[in-house]
C-alpha cells in the first residue's frame, strides 16, 4: 500500500474521558483514506517557529467509511502536539501522510488473538472490530480477547464499541486492568496492569498471537515476559510511534 500526502480537515470532536479527546477528519480532496485496520497516520504540524515535527496516532475507524479519519488524542499539559490539536478549530485543517503500520491482523491459522492496549493505544483495535466480528463468524473456534489498561474506570476508551462486539459473540471477552482502582470491581474488571492478565489467560505459544499497542514501558515488559514464556516475535506484533506530545 503506497504512503500518501494528503490534508485532513477537522469535522468533530468529542470528549471520551476528562483526559482524551475523539477527533474526526475527512480528506479535503475527498479522495477515499485507504488503509488496514491497526496502521497509523502520521500528521505534519508546524511550530511557531514553522518547523515541522512529525506526530503519529492510530487509525480508530471502521475502514468502511471512505473518506473519514478518527483518531484518540491524549492531553498532555504543554505537549506540542495534544496543545496544538485540541485546539483545531472545526474545519481546520493540517497536512497528514500514511498509512503506515505492522499492528496489522493477518490470515493465519492461530486460535486466539490477544488484542493488549494501553491509553490511547486501544484505538487501533476499535478499527479491527468489521474484520474480527467475520473472522468469527467464519471460524467456530476463533477467539478474541481485548485487554485494556487504563489508571482509572473513568479512563477507559472505545468501551461501547467492544462491549457490543463482546455481546455479539461469547467468544470475545473483554478486559479492563485498572491499575490505580482496586475496590468495587465489576466482572470483566481485573485489578493491576496489563501484563498481570497473561498468566491467568495461559496464553500458548503456536496457538496465540498477541499484539501489543500504547506505552513504550508496557511494551517492552510485555514482549519480554512472552519472549521467556516461548513466544516468537513473529507472534507478538508491536507498534511504537513517534512522541505524541
Amino acid at each position: 500500500m503506497a504512503i500518501e500526502n494528503f490534508v485532513l480537515r477537522l469535522v468533530e470532536r468529542r470528549v471520551l474521558t476528562p483526559n482524551v479527546h475523539h477527533l474526526g477528519f475527512d480528506r479535503v480532496d475527498q479522495a477515499p483514506i485507504v488503509f488496514i485496520p491497526g496502521q497509523f497516520i502520521t500528521l505534519l504540524l508546524k511550530d511557531e517557529n514553522g518547523a515541522l515535527k512529525r506526530r503519529s496516532y492510530s487509525i480508530a475507524t471502521d475502514p468502511s467509511q471512505s473518506n473519514w479519519l478518527e483518531m484518540a488524542i491524549s492531553y498532555i499539559s504543554k505537549g506540542f502536539a495534544s496543545e496544538k490539536l485540541l485546539n483545531l478549530g472545526i474545519g481546520e485543517e493540517l497536512d497528514a501522510m500514511g498509512p503506515v503500520g505492522r499492528l496489522i491482523l493477518q490470515d493465519e491459522p492461530v486460535s486466539r488473538y490477544i488484542l493488549v492496549g494501553t491509553g490511547t493505544g486501544i484505538a487501533p483495535y476499535r478499527s479491527m472490530i468489521p474484520a474480527l466480528k467475520a473472522r468469527l463468524e467464519r471460524e467456530p473456534h476463533f477467539e478474541v480477547v481485548i485487554l485494556q489498561g487504563v489508571p482509572y474506570r473513568t479512563d477507559i476508551l472505545y468501551d461501547e464499541d467492544f462491549k457490543a462486539l463482546a455481546e455479539s459473540n461469547p467468544r470475545v471477552k473483554c478486559i479492563s486492568c485498572l491499575s490505580r482502582e482496586c475496590g468495587d470491581l465489576q466482572a470483566h474488571e481485573h485489578a493491576g496492569r496489563v501484563q498481570s492478565m497473561f498468566a491467568d489467560l495461559q496464553l500458548t505459544p503456536g496457538k496465540d498471537v498477541v499484539y501489543l499497542c500504547g506505552n513504550p514501558n508496557m511494551i517492552d515488559e510485555a514482549f519480554a515476559g512472552l519472549t521467556a514464556q516461548g513466544f516468537s516475535s513473529k507472534d507478538v506484533r508491536r507498534e511504537k510511534y513517534i512522541s505524541s506530545n
